[in-house]
């Protein structure tokens, strides 16, 4: 295709070869991001587990709380109520997924068990299932003191300063489960003292044309009261578990309120009580204490004053009476506490993680770009100093480095930019700079492995062969045909590993399988006959990058670009097999 296209030089028709290079390079770009929103797209339609609910069985339960003999579905809350064999309930478990779907490892989400006992403390937890680096998840699934820590911590100390450790060589896998697991507990804990919910029976009694309770997601507990209209009659709520802490003469009292469609309250009524029954009774029994506080609204409950208010309870049981009113008010208090909260509370976003790992990493990526754009690049001392830095900190420390499992985990899921920006810059800076100019700074300066070959490339100058030029097609379709396994396996048409593609796992041994590890040692052994061999022939992720990179040909149709066309049309076949 190159010959039909006219020779036109830069000085007989500039704007005519810039807009064709501009053209065609953009054409480049818009490739990858069409199979990136492909890759997105099908993730988004294929992933059941991010769609629904994720079933908890008893048997997953009972493996981190023994006295675990039934599970029963909640129905103020995502995951399940966990009872004994008495019927008590004794915690409650919850999975992950999808609540934290957006909470992204270094390729995917995880789905994790969590199981809370009685006390809100966390019994334990378990991996069930992730779509994120097979490696990275076995190397969490292996460490005994990443699973053990989270037990005994209650949701509040998550959410605080407690600190919980990472996984070495599996960093981001294991701070998103860290950070999944905090989100999902992030709801109030259940109520164990009183545990039954409001009933629309209850409600009738006081709101006699009430046909339908609807739960409200704020405030948590409230509930909407629907007439057989579809009318919205007014609101019912209850005193517990804000006001658990307040007793009567032995015991706390779960109280309902019912409000008018005006927000003035209707009626209240005892439901549970832990105080002595005779007293309970006698409460239940008095015609005037449900309308003692007819009238107010939610504001006048929250400063309630029982002796400004002249309330003087019900004769035979007034502590416990009294108690039932009181705790009114304190529910109330917490309820317009917790609204006013939300009026001025900006939208939860996940923490931003910055360390001196990635300030280590932005400064090794300015010097890399100050190499690239200077002089330097072409210094030996500069080269081995500089790739030393590259293999040991990017390499072997820190492991930022990408590949295609890392490029296609954040084309199938959002980028968890705040718990890796070191990362995410090196992302940036390998595909931007190409983009705008004819430097490859990855490739040549931040690539672990490609800096192991440029060392390599110096020490065996004696060793080096010219490869026959029949042979130089074939290992040139390398990379396209490691691309289109590649789609195979983001679009789930084949199971795979993309890890275990290419040799940068290596850099990390904890996580290090055979597969990256014996591409490793070769793709160095052929550098060692051929210059950068594993680069030139045989890196997926290097063919991406090169593939935007701006050079003087940029204006004219290549091999490479019906290469990527071929693989772009593979991608939409598999999107919609």
């Amino acid at each position: 295709m190159t010959d039909e296209l006219p020779q036109i030089s830069a000085t007989s028709n500039p704007r005519r070869l810039n807009s064709r290079h501009f053209l065609l390079h953009g054409y480049r770009f818009a490739v990858i991001v069409a199979v990136a929103l492909l890759v997105r797209w099908h993730v988004a339609a294929d992933n059941p587990i991010q769609q629904g609910p994720v079933e908890v069985s008893l048997s997953q339960v009972q493996s981190l709380l023994p006295e675990a003999a039934s599970v029963t579905t909640a129905a103020d809350r995502n995951g399940v109520y966990i009872e004994d064999s008495d019927g008590k309930r004794v915690g409650w478990a919850i999975t992950t997924l999808p609540g934290a779907r957006n909470v992204i490892g270094f390729s995917g989400p995880t789905n994790t068990l969590v199981v809370v006992d009685r006390h809100n403390a966390i019994c334990g937890i378990e991996i069930l299932s992730s779509k994120d680096t097979p490696e990275h998840v076995a190397a969490v699934r292996e460490s005994e003191s990443f699973v053990h820590q989270f037990a005994g911590k209650t949701p509040d100390d998550l959410a605080s300063e407690v600190k919980l450790d990472a996984v070495s060589g599996a960093t981001l896998t294991s701070l998103a489960i860290i950070e999944s697991v905090t989100k999902s507990l992030g709801s109030d804990p259940p109520n164990y003292r009183f545990p039954k919910e409001i009933t629309l029976m209850e409600v009738a009694e006081i709101l006699p044309d009430a046909k339908k309770l609807e739960a409200r997601k704020s405030p948590r507990g409230w509930w909407d009261v629907i007439d057989a209209a579809g009318k919205t009659i007014g609101t019912a709520w209850r005193t517990s578990p804000a006001a658990d802490n307040h007793v009567g003469y032995q015991g706390p009292t779960d109280v309902l309120v019912v409000m008018d469609v005006d927000g003035k309250l209707k009626a209240v009524a005892l439901r549970s009580s832990y105080d002595n029954e005779p007293y309970v009774r006698y409460v239940r029994e008095d015609w005037s204490f449900p309308e003692y506080l007819a009238g107010y609204d939610l504001s006048q409950l929250a400063e309630l004053d029982i002796e400004q208010a002249q309330i003087e309870g019900v004769s035979g049981a007034t502590m416990t009476s009294q108690a039932a009113t009181q705790a009114v008010g304190i529910a109330a208090a917490e309820v317009q506490r917790t609204m006013e909260i939300a009026d001025v509370a900006k939208p939860t976003t996940s923490p931003i993680i910055f360390s001196w790992r990635d300030g280590a990493t932005l400064v090794v990526i300015g010097l890399a770009l100050v190499i690239a754009f200077s002089n330097l690049r072409g210094k030996k001392w500069v080269q081995y100093g500089f790739g030393a830095i590259v293999i040991g900190y990017l390499g072997f420390f820190a492991g930022d480095i990408l590949s295609m499992a890392l490029l296609v985990g954040w084309a199938g899921h959002p980028i968890a930019w705040g718990k890796c920006i070191g990362l995410v810059a090196v992302g940036f800076a390998a595909f931007a700079v190409p983009l705008f100019s004819k430097k490859q700074v990855y490739c040549n300066h931040l690539c672990p492995h490609g800096a192991a070959q440029m060392m390599i490339l110096r020490l065996t100058k004696k060793w080096h062969w010219t490869i026959p030029k029949k042979l130089r097609p074939v290992l040139s379709a390398i990379p396209a045909l490691l691309l289109a396994v590649v789609i195979f396996i983001a679009f789930s048409i084949i199971d795979g590993n993309l890890a275990a593609l290419e040799p940068f796992d290596a850099y990390v041994p904890s996580i290090a399988g055979w597969a990256s590890l014996s591409i490793a040692i070769g793709g160095l052994i052929f550098s060692a006959f051929v210059p950068m061999g594993f680069c030139r022939f045989g890196c997926p992720t290097g063919a991406v990058i090169s593939h935007v990179r701006w050079n003087a040909s940029s204006d004219r149709w290549s091999i490479r670009d019906s290469a990527a066309t071929l693989l772009l049309g593979l991608a939409v076949i598999c999107f919609w097999w």
